[in-house]
């Protein structure tokens, strides 16, 4: 992803951004925008102060380090009956505040990219609705990759490493996964035909669309199994129906957009789209589908033209 560090102010409150419908999306929607602006310049800035302020205002602030002292003490232990509470029994059971400490423990020993990489397995253990175990835990590896690659040891990052643990905690240790019944999938279809799956049934706020591009991102950091994985997560989450009603599908536009058009389109969509901090992550997504796969871009329009009407594709009748 291309970052030419325009919305650098951004970051102090990114930092200090934490959910409040089970994860945050901040560092996935700043990372976006920075690779949204290198790729449509051209967008009026009108399109780019809307974005900021999304990002500025869609979550809660902390004022700093959550429980500071935690991080001083070299262990956790029981004084009752002696147990020693370690990083990974912590953590397995999603335990806040001690997961702060937990987490911090586990960056100590792994650095960022081990303990990111020790995730990938749960990241790909079953697909869940909405795709955020794929997309958003993107979010936060570009994050770091752009912004804190070269300051683990920095207070920023012991902000950041304490927003990785909410999102881990939410994503993969606090029971919240809803289970839904997925579709059997005999046989994975090619990449372009998946992308396609998506950019149909784009779900909710285009998420199949997202999770797809986002999965594509992190392949340099999986095996191959895994990245098979995730193509068959993909693939599941573009065709199961997760509350029982059949998916609504978008059909591609019926004329061709020239550039002038997207960004005719993109700048309608910001301001007239239900406002929301998927607007900027989804408009990135359809550009980078527009730019690797023109083949496509009749279906990115559609794109466009329906999450600017809605969050969601209408029902057919």
């Amino acid at each position: 992803m291309r970052n030419e560090r325009h919305f650098e102010a951004l970051i102090p409150g990114a930092l200090r951004s934490v959910p409040y419908i089970l994860q945050s999306h901040v560092f996935k929607a700043y990372c976006a925008l920075e690779s949204l602006r290198a790729h449509r310049p051209q967008l009026p800035s009108e399109v780019w102060q809307y974005c900021c302020e999304i990002i500025e205002g869609d979550e809660p602030k902390v004022g700093g380090l959550i429980a500071p002292a935690l991080q001083e003490l070299d262990e956790i232990v029981d004084s009752t009956s002696g147990r020693d509470f370690g990083p990974d029994w912590i953590l397995s059971r999603g335990l806040i505040p001690l997961s702060y400490w937990a987490m911090g423990k586990k960056h100590e020993e792994l650095g960022f990219e081990g303990l990111f990489r020790s995730y990938i397995d749960k990241a790909l253990d079953h697909p869940k609705y909405l795709g955020h175990e794929l997309s958003v835990f993107a979010g936060h590896w570009y994050f770091f990759q752009a912004v804190l690659a070269e300051e683990e040891s920095s207070e920023r990052m012991g902000l950041f490493i304490q927003r990785f643990t909410e999102f881990a905690v939410a994503t993969f240790h606090s029971g919240n996964d809803t289970t839904f019944e997925h579709p059997p999938i005999d046989i994975v279809p090619s990449e372009t035909e998946i992308l396609t799956e998506a950019l149909t049934n784009p779900g909710f706020f285009g998420h199949n669309v997202l999770a797809f591009v986002w999965a594509k991102r992190l392949k340099p950091l999986m095996t191959d199994e895994q990245y098979n994985t995730a193509m068959r997560s993909l693939t599941v989450m573009n065709r199961w129906s997760p509350f029982g009603k059949p998916p609504a599908v978008l059909e591609p536009l019926a004329v061709d957009w020239s550039e002038e058009d997207l960004d005719v389109h993109l700048t309608r969509f910001f301001p007239d789209g239900p406002t929301n901090i998927h607007q900027i992550t989804l408009a990135e997504a359809l550009v980078w589908v527009w730019n690797h796969h023109p083949e496509m871009r009749r279906r990115c329009a559609a794109n466009v033209v329906c999450f600017t009407r809605d969050v969601r594709p209408a029902q057919e009748a």
